[in-house]
């Protein structure tokens, strides 16, 4: 047996895996010899991604379609838990968000990110954390992104919902801290997905007076992921991400902060940035 399943067992369930990050990680978790449990709404498309690793890597796959915001989720993962012992989860719904203002998006729309974001890593840790504790060993990664170290324009709930993720993480990494159960905040920055692309993100141009954006592939956010897994309680992918990371963090000036996630948000989405007072 491999130190990787030793430590995260044979099953992890991927939420979110039909295509981009999450289809990434499952494809490297399926590598290493994991079975696992996919997740997404789109159930067609998972077959296919079943059929894919199970032919390349001989591993049992188990796909439900889900919608990660419904309201009986909860008794969804309740049966899944029932029928396989999930040692690592990966988080990774709500990657693709658009752009638009805060008081353009319905109410609905809104508490859907709050639903997907928010709540749905709730009930995915308070489900299969426990059993995590009791084996003393299993991981947990939960995806967030560049945008959760500051609000801007057009992501004003995306946002906020993404720095739940990331201080969710850092929370449970010190909880679980000596328990034998990794957790790990992994925040992407701008990638290359089938969700994202279809968005209307633009990733040729760049903000005014910034460095032009080279989106990272979902393979290498996945890579990283995995490689951080039970170092730290959060990695930035990515350099330039993690340098942005750095600086964003550091600024003195919280208004400059904001705005350059707001113009920089405003120009992946070919949108105007709003004028200044």
């Amino acid at each position: 047996m491999s130190e990787f399943i030793e430590q995260y067992g044979e099953w992890a369930l991927v939420a979110g895996a039909s295509e981009g990050i999450g289809k990434s990680f499952a494809n490297r978790l399926a590598a290493r010899g994991m079975n696992l449990v996919l997740l997404a709404r789109r159930v067609e498309v998972l077959a296919q991604v079943k059929a894919e690793l199970e032919a390349a890597h001989g591993v049992e796959v188990v796909v439900r379609a889900v919608d990660l915001t419904a309201p009986d989720l909860a008794d969804t993962l309740a049966d899944i838990a029932a029928q396989h012992d999930i040692g690592l989860l990966v988080y990774n719904a709500g990657a693709a968000h658009g752009a638009a203002t805060f008081m353009s998006e319905t109410t609905e729309n809104l508490l859907s990110l709050v639903h997907l974001n928010c709540t749905g890593p709730i009930l995915m840790v308070k489900q299969f954390a426990g059993p995590m504790l009791a084996r003393k060993r299993g991981g947990i990664i939960l995806l967030s992104s560049l945008s959760a170290l500051s609000g801007g324009a057009y992501i004003a709930t995306y946002a906020a919902t993404k720095a739940f993720d990331m201080i969710l993480a850092e929370g449970l990494w010190d909880e679980m801290r000596g328990s034998n159960v990794h957790v790990l905040g992994l925040v992407a920055g701008a990638t290359s997905t089938p969700a994202m692309l279809k968005s209307g993100v633009v990733f040729a141009q760049g903000a005014e007076g910034q460095e032009q954006i080279t989106p990272m592939t979902s393979d290498q956010v996945a890579d990283e992921g995995l490689a951080n897994l039970g170092k730290k309680p959060v990695h930035i992918a990515g350099e330039k991400n993690f340098a942005a990371a750095v600086a964003l963090r550091s600024a003195a000036d919280r208004v400059q902060t904001i705005q350059y996630m707001g113009t920089a948000t405003a120009s992946l989405f070919g949108k105007p940035y709003p004028t200044k007072d």
